[in-house]
């Protein structure tokens, strides 16, 4: 069973308490923005159930859909560069011993905008690296193989779900090379990163889907310690039963969210550096994911572009103002590999024997 960064983890996180403390206030905030949402939408709907029935189901259907549309576009603003941050912070704490002690969200913001130069690059690099990352766990690991439990041949597809699920904290994991290494070219960083992931992934891997499934436990802890007052309440006001349990809900998932997330997360980027800090890019990997996956090669393109420029540009020299950012020399950190024939992912390379 490979090991799992739990203590760690925590360590780390209480570490950055000041930002834990930022997410914790805006997942709660984005939870009472949810309730009343939840409140406003169901009293509509009530009302156009008495006119007539599938009015009500209708619009329960649309503020369903409505309310993921609102959590999909804080997330992908606000909550993704929140976690960025939070991810800089942790890094610098674990690659060096040590890290800010105040401003912690101001300079994990500076370490992330240092990089990435705009929210848009952010995001941009972090859904290439997700859909390699779900390809090499779809395509090249057994979760059988990390988690020996009794019948797991019946667990096997909902394992793989959760690993696929869980691959979050390794895209994390991964773009975290950038704040650690302190290099400008964020795509080459996120291609080698990459690489190193497929070469290590069993232990990485392993930890990111134990403490997925232990977040969701977690929840089930948070829904109740929320859940049973709600009850207590509910059974002695009839009328306020439905709301306190939607707001049960909510707040249980808003502090997985802010809480177990981060934990998740933490004990990723510790197996993630632990797994990776000695190894170097194998080049046989390189070919295989350049033979057999559409967003590694773009990943390879935009890398060898640096800062989206076109082929053949000259690099700027280090000390260089691209877009607002001072650059450094990258040197090495791009894999000129030629690309396997044929897209086939059959015969893996050797993998590092420590792994």
């Amino acid at each position: 069973m490979p090991k799992i960064y739990l203590g760690e983890a925590i360590s780390l996180v209480m570490k950055t308490l000041p930002i834990v403390w930022v997410r914790l206030g805006s997942y709660l905030l984005l939870g009472l923005g949810l309730g009343v949402y939840a409140a406003i939408f169901g009293g509509i709907g009530w009302l156009l159930s008495q006119l007539w029935a599938p009015l009500g189901v209708v619009l329960f259907i649309a503020a369903f859909g409505g309310a993921f549309w609102i959590v999909n576009l804080a997330g992908r603003y606000w909550f993704h560069l929140l976690r960025a941050a939070h991810t800089a912070v942790m890094t610098e704490f674990i690659t060096t011993g040590k890290g800010p002690s105040t401003g912690q969200l101001a300079h994990g913001r500076q370490q992330v905008m240092s990089r990435f130069t705009d929210t848009s690059i952010l995001f941009g690099v972090s859904l290439l690296v997700d859909g390699v990352v779900k390809f090499v766990v779809r395509t090249f690991t057994r979760i059988a193989s990390i988690l020996p439990i009794p019948g797991m041949d019946s667990l096997g597809k909902f394992l793989q779900r959760v690993a696929t699920m869980s691959t979050t904290y390794v895209d994390e994991a991964i773009l975290s090379r950038a704040y650690a290494h302190r290099e400008q070219n964020v795509w080459a960083v996120a291609k080698e990163g990459v690489v190193l992931y497929a070469q290590a992934w069993k232990p990485i891997l392993a930890n990111a889907v134990v403490l997925a499934l232990l977040s969701y436990a977690e929840f089930v802890i948070f829904l109740l310690v929320l859940g049973l007052p709600a009850l207590a309440i509910g059974a002695a006001v009839p009328s306020l039963g439905p709301a306190l349990g939607i707001g049960a809900l909510i707040g249980a998932w808003m502090l997985k969210l802010a809480l177990s997330d981060a934990i998740s997360l933490a004990a990723t980027l510790l197996a993630y550096h632990r797994a990776t800090e000695s190894m170097e890019p194998n080049a046989e990997w390189v070919a295989k994911l350049e033979g057999a996956s559409d967003k590694f090669r773009e990943l390879g393109r935009k890398a060898a572009a640096g800062f989206g420029k076109e082929r053949g540009q000259a690099e700027p020299a280090q000390g260089t103002a691209v877009g607002g950012v001072t650059t450094q020399a990258a040197a090495g950190s791009e894999l000129e590999v030629e690309p396997a024939q044929g897209g086939s992912v059959a015969g893996l390379p050797p993998v590092d024997p420590a792994v």
